[in-house]
């Protein structure tokens, strides 16, 4: 009989390698969305390194505040260019997932699509707002976790006193998705 302790290599874990689930990373995406709404508009892209709130506990608990019950601590890192950075980043271990924030332009669908929403980068795209006023901004949280889930959420910009509703959709922030994931696949020199 097996071990019930023991993993069941037949049977993939459903949270990732880490024990990590897709809700643990919508919480902490939701977060950062929060964080960066509080911030103002206008804002550069953002990114985040997801520590495990277990580690920052036991390696630096004077950096954690009262509100250490989320699975993962959100760390702002230094962006000056996301391009850049995405081609370039390089996770230590104790990292167990990234996110990025950026400012985006939600626009209806263009003639002859499929339907989906389209969205540019907020002021890269000037065509991107039409002229009938039907664009509106928002803000897009992409995630991963290593080796694991990966999340997009979105907020419509909203003015105060109206409900904030955060959106999902598995299409949502797919190629900032797979970029992230790729800050976690090792260069392969021999490639």
């Amino acid at each position: 009989m097996p071990d019930p302790t023991e993993p069941d290599p037949a049977r993939p874990d459903p949270t990732g390698p880490r024990g990590f689930s897709t809700d643990d990373l919508g919480s902490a995406l939701s977060e950062i969305l929060d964080h960066v709404d509080a911030a103002g508009w206008g804002r550069s892209p953002s990114v985040y390194a997801l520590v495990p709130t277990s580690v920052l506990a036991e390696q630096a608990p004077d950096v954690l505040g009262d509100d250490a019950d989320s699975a993962f601590t959100p760390i702002e890192q230094e962006c000056p260019d996301l391009d850049t950075f995405l081609a370039s980043a390089v996770w230590p271990d104790a990292v167990a997932g990234a996110a990025v924030a950026i400012e985006i332009v939600v626009a209806p669908p263009a003639p002859g699509d499929d339907g989906t929403p389209r969205y540019v980068v907020d002021g890269t795209d000037p065509a991107a707002g039409d002229s009938d006023g039907a664009s509106e901004q928002a803000r897009l949280v992409a995630g991963v976790l290593r080796g694991g889930p990966d999340l997009a959420i979105m907020r419509l910009r909203h003015q105060p006193g109206e409900e904030i509703e955060t959106l999902t959709h598995p299409q949502l922030g797919t190629e900032l998705r797979a970029a992230l994931a790729g800050t976690f696949t090792p260069d392969d020199p021999g490639a």
